[in-house]
C-alpha cells in the first residue's frame, strides 16, 4: 500500500506563502478558514530565524480516527487522513488532535466578495464542503489519483517541499527522509509529514495550527 506524505525542508522555507495561497485557490478553501499555515520559531543563539508548514500531519495513528463518534473519518488509498459526507461537526477531532488541523466553517461564508461576482466558476468535487463538516489537508489526493504532486508542492518557489511515498521512496529521497523528524514527536501519532531543520529542534515543538 503506497504511504503518501510531505517532507518539509524547514532550511529552504522562506516563508513566502506560496503553499497557502495555493491551497487556498486549489481547494477554493472559504474566507477564515486555514488547511496550511506558515509558522516560524527563531533560534536566539544563532541569530536565525525558521518558517515551517503546518497543516494535517497524515499520521499513520491519528488521534482524530478512534475518536470521531460517527465514524466519518478514514484512512485514503495512499494512506491520506480523511473526512467523509457523514460528519456531523462535533468538533472531537479538533478537541483531540495534537496540530490543531480540523477546521470548520461554520458561518457558511464561501466567497471572499460582499457581492456575487460577475462569473462563479463551477465547483469541483473535491471544493464542495459543507457547512460544519471538518475539512484539512487531504494531500490534493483529486490530483495526486492522476500522478500530480499536491498543489502546495508544485508552486513552493524553493521546492522546500518534497512529495514523497513511504512505500517507494526515490534514491534522492532516502537520505532526506532519514533526516527528517515529526512536529510533536511526544505526541506519539506517527506523522508522515516530516520536517529537516538545521537550526531549530522541531521534534519538541507543540505548536498548534491556529
Amino acid at each position: 500500500m503506497n504511504k503518501f506524505g510531505l517532507i518539509v525542508n524547514v532550511d529552504k522555507c522562506i516563508g513566502c506563502h506560496s503553499c497557502f495561497v495555493a491551497c487556498k485557490e486549489e481547494n477554493k478553501v472559504a474566507p477564515g478558514i486555514q488547511w496550511n499555515q506558515i509558522h516560524r520559531t527563531e533560534n536566539l543563539e544563532e541569530q536565525i530565524i525558521n518558517y515551517y508548514r503546518m497543516s494535517c500531519q497524515h499520521c499513520e495513528d491519528p488521534a482524530c480516527l478512534p475518536a470521531c463518534p460517527v465514524h466519518a473519518i478514514y484512512k485514503g488509498d495512499n494512506g491520506e487522513v480523511l473526512v467523509g459526507d457523514n460528519c456531523i461537526g462535533c468538533q472531537t477531532c479538533y478537541q483531540v488532535c495534537p496540530y490543531g488541523a480540523p477546521k470548520f466553517n461554520t458561518t457558511g461564508r464561501t466567497s471572499y466578495w460582499d457581492k456575487p461576482m460577475l462569473y462563479e466558476p463551477e465547483l469541483q468535487p473535491w471544493q464542495k464542503i459543507p457547512q460544519g463538516r471538518a475539512q484539512r489537508c487531504t494531500l490534493c489526493n483529486h490530483r495526486t489519483v492522476q500522478g500530480l504532486p499536491p498543489k502546495c508542492v508544485e508552486v513552493c518557489p524553493t521546492k522546500a517541499l518534497v512529495f514523497v511515498n513511504y512505500a517507494n521512496l526515490t534514491d534522492e529521497q532516502k537520505p532526506l527522509v532519514e533526516k527528517s523528524v515529526a512536529l510533536n514527536e511526544k505526541a506519539g501519532t506517527h506523522p508522515k509529514v516530516r520536517y529537516v531543520c538545521s537550526h531549530a529542534d522541531i521534534a519538541s515543538l507543540t505548536t498548534k495550527m491556529s
